[in-house]
C-alpha cells in the first residue's frame, strides 16, 4: 500500500496500535486506509477503527482495502460502517470515480491489491484516491 500512495503523491504514516492511532487522528491528516485484514497491527476489526476515527474526526475521508473480492469487500464494508452510515454505499475505484460529487461524503472507496498494480486499474486507484483525499 505504501508504494501506491507515494505514487499518488501521499505521505503515508503507518499506524502500529489503537493507541497511536488516538494521536494520530487528532493530527491533520489527508484521509484514513482501513485494512478489512483478519489479523490488524491495532489489534482491532475495521469497524472498530472506523467507529474511532469517527468519533475524533467525522469528516475524514475513509478508504478501506484489503485482499478479497469486491463483492466481499463491499458486503465488509457496509458492516463496518452501517452503525454510524446507514445510507452509505462502498466501491471500487470506478464505481467512485462516477459517483455524483455531492454522494462522495457517503460513498467509501475500497481498494483492493489488483487496484495497486501497474497499469489502468492503479491509474483509476489513483485517481479515485486523489478526489476523495484532496
Amino acid at each position: 500500500m505504501r508504494p501506491f500512495l507515494v505514487t499518488a503523491g501521499f505521505a503515508p504514516v503507518r499506524i502500529d496500535g489503537l493507541h497511536q492511532l488516538d494521536q494520530e487522528i487528532r493530527t491533520p491528516a489527508q484521509g484514513a486506509i482501513i485494512s478489512t485484514a483478519v489479523t490488524s497491527s491495532l489489534g482491532a476489526d475495521a469497524a472498530t477503527v472506523f467507529r474511532k476515527i469517527r468519533e475524533s474526526n467525522a469528516s475524514l475521508p475513509v478508504v478501506f482495502a484489503g485482499m478479497a473480492d469486491l463483492a466481499t469487500m463491499e458486503a465488509v464494508v457496509m458492516r463496518a460502517v452501517r452503525d454510524l452510515q446507514p445510507e452509505a454505499r462502498a466501491v471500487g475505484p470506478a464505481g467512485f470515480r462516477l459517483a455524483r460529487p455531492q454522494d462522495r461524503a457517503s460513498t467509501f472507496l475500497i481498494l483492493r491489491k489488483e487496484d495497486l498494480q501497474q497499469g489502468a486499474m492503479q491509474e483509476a486507484a489513483i485517481s479515485a484516491i486523489r478526489m476523495l483525499f484532496s
